[in-house]
């Protein structure tokens, strides 16, 4: 489906607190409070070993993330799956997540479907936007959208950031619902409220577009800097445009390179080529055609169309062909901002390998 794959912190997020006894349990979680995960997990051990199936789940996390002891996903595995068959829902999701991505057990998504449901039916919101996703993408059960739409929707009215995210997406793009641009504002507001920078961004790029609220460049630019801080590339991008056109901010070409560089670093083919053409222009850096060049090569090999046109014309070394594509390119990819909030769906979607294995159908996180 898209992009609604979130940031990978599974296991490597802070490790859960735990419940007070039975006995054993409030020492453990006084360890991890402080960090201390080697006295952790020789508490957690032996009652891990006695049956007790929170403490089977939470020594799965530290074998997963290696702390307090050495890595071991095989480990992990087996104690998740030792209390999710006592009806742990959080181990049951790890289980599942496990089994999706074939960490410490053998790959098998219908398996992993299996578990998800079990841990969905108990009300996890989690397990109900994984869940989703593969009913989404058709992984370990028949694809169905309406399903997908119902099971973020349970986990979106939990407060839960990434489904809300994705079921702003869904009403905007009438995906397994009717669209509906006000409903996908309110979703895209309630996960941007939580700090969630996709829908930070989004929501962004409604204000640019004047997209179901009133144009507002300013309102836009402070949106995008939010989630451009937190180092999303294509909120980055976005305030690297508004920097360049003088858009809810000072024109400012140094700090619409710096902004571009940022999300060029992480492989986004469309501020690559927007380094490129400041680099060709003079713009916030001394004009130097090689280096145009190099960045409308990455952009290029990161499958940008516009810049690989561009670099066909400048290896020819024909300069008024040049600048014709590149000032046609440049209007067309900067001069609408929904088309830019298209573009960073596409990319969410479709994006690089890279880009899409970072929010493939996992588990953002595990309470």
């Amino acid at each position: 489906m898209h992009a609604f794959f979130l940031w990978l912190c599974l296991f490597f997020g802070a490790v859960p607190a735990l419940a007070a006894d039975p006995a054993g349990l409030s020492e453990a979680a006084a360890a991890l409070e402080r960090e201390d995960y080697a006295l952790a997990h020789a508490v957690l051990a032996p009652l891990a070993e006695s049956g007790n199936a929170e403490a089977q789940y939470v020594l799965g996390r530290l074998y997963a993330a290696g702390r307090g002891c050495p890595k071991d996903e095989s480990k992990a595995a087996a104690l998740f799956r030792k209390a999710a068959d006592q009806g742990d829902p959080s181990a049951q999701n790890s289980l599942a997540t496990f089994l999706l991505q074939g960490r410490g057990v053998g790959k098998n998504a219908s398996e992993a479907a299996k578990w998800f449901r079990k841990a969905a039916d108990q009300g996890l919101a989690v397990a109900e936007y994984n869940l989703a996703l593969l009913y989404a993408e058709g992984r370990g059960l028949a694809k169905n959208p309406q399903e997908a739409f119902q099971w973020q929707q349970r986990a979106a009215n939990q407060n839960y950031a990434p489904s809300q995210y994705v079921l702003g997406w869904m009403y905007l793009h009438g995906k397994g619902t009717q669209t509906s641009e006000t409903k996908a504002l309110y979703w895209f507001q309630q996960a941007a409220g939580q700090g969630d920078p996709s829908s930070q961004n989004e929501l962004g790029s409604f204000y640019a577009q004047g997209f179901a609220v009133a144009q507002d460049y300013v309102k836009a630019a402070e949106l995008y800097r939010k989630a451009a801080d937190q180092g999303y590339a294509p909120a980055q991008y976005n305030l690297g445009f508004l920097y360049e056109e003088g858009k809810g901010v000072k024109q400012d070409y140094g700090k619409a390179f710096e902004w571009y560089g940022k999300a060029a670093a992480q492989g986004d083919a469309t501020a690559q080529y927007s380094l490129g053409v400041l680099y060709e222009d003079g713009l916030g850096r001394t004009r130097n055609v090689e280096e145009a060049r190099r960045w409308y090569r990455k952009a290029a090999e990161g499958g940008d169309k516009d810049a690989r046109a561009v670099l066909g014309h400048l290896n020819k070394d024909t300069a008024s062909d040049i600048e014709t594509a590149r000032k046609s390119e440049k209007a067309t990819k900067k001069g609408s901002k929904k088309e830019v909030s298209q573009r960073v769906m596409k990319s969410q979607k479709n994006g690089s390998k890279k880009k899409k294995s970072d929010r493939e159908v996992q588990a953002p996180s595990t309470p």
